[in-house]
């Protein structure tokens, strides 16, 4: 189940990049959300990492395989595994630089100041979680589409996991700045009461008339 706004949003912006709020809900800590464009850059900075390791690695099997080759043996010539080692090799990358993305960060993260965290009290994936969602990541033309649309809405949420969001590691609240009152929650509430003010009444009476 997802985490509903109305329960991380305060009604507070940060001092240093005047983005909303938001609260852990079961901690109460505040963190702000990465920037979309920042998020998806750093996303795709991990997709670039990710695919220039697999291309060694992939060339590296395929000097080895040309070797056994070379030196007649059978294995070499055996497209079937070969094949199937590349395919290994993607998910069993993926697996491990999840695993690094889930406890300490990824580069994308390092580079973008942010961290995938969970909404709802602040803790990272931990490795075998982090693995398992880089998984994902074999879908890489829906990721794609993914991380464009949260750039375009703005939004900092960890790809398609509703639970996960990318905090800003260097905004004011992370940096352990205090929260500042967002201006527009005031004017919305005296706008509200104004309007519930000028309500018509009900049947020529007033609304709490009794018959």
């Amino acid at each position: 189940m997802s985490t509903s706004k109305s329960t991380t949003l305060t009604g507070l912006l940060d001092p240093v990049n005047g983005r909303p709020v938001r609260r852990h809900p079961d901690t109460g800590a505040y963190f702000v959300k990465a920037s979309g464009s920042a998020h998806f850059w750093g996303r795709v900075l991990d997709a670039v990492v990710f695919l220039v390791g697999y291309v060694i690695l992939a060339a590296i099997a395929a000097v080895v395989r040309e070797s056994m080759m070379n030196s007649g043996s059978a294995l070499g010539y055996n497209d079937g595994l070969w094949l199937t080692l590349y395919v290994v090799l993607w998910f069993v990358g993926l697996l491990v630089y999840g695993m690094i993305w889930g406890t300490v960060g990824s580069v994308g993260d390092a580079a973008a100041g942010m961290r995938s965290v969970r909404i709802k009290n602040g803790t990272t994936a931990g490795a075998w979680l982090g693995g398992w969602r880089a998984i994902s990541w074999s879908f890489f033309p829906f990721f794609v589409v993914m991380l464009i649309a949260s750039a375009i809405s703005g939004g900092g949420d960890d790809t398609w996991d509703p639970k996960f969001a990318a905090i800003d590691r260097r905004s004011g609240i992370a940096q352990g700045q205090a929260p500042v009152p967002d201006p527009k929650v005031p004017a919305a509430e005296q706008a509200a009461a104004a309007d519930r003010q000028h309500l018509p009444n009900l049947y020529g009476q007033r609304p709490d008339a009794r018959p």
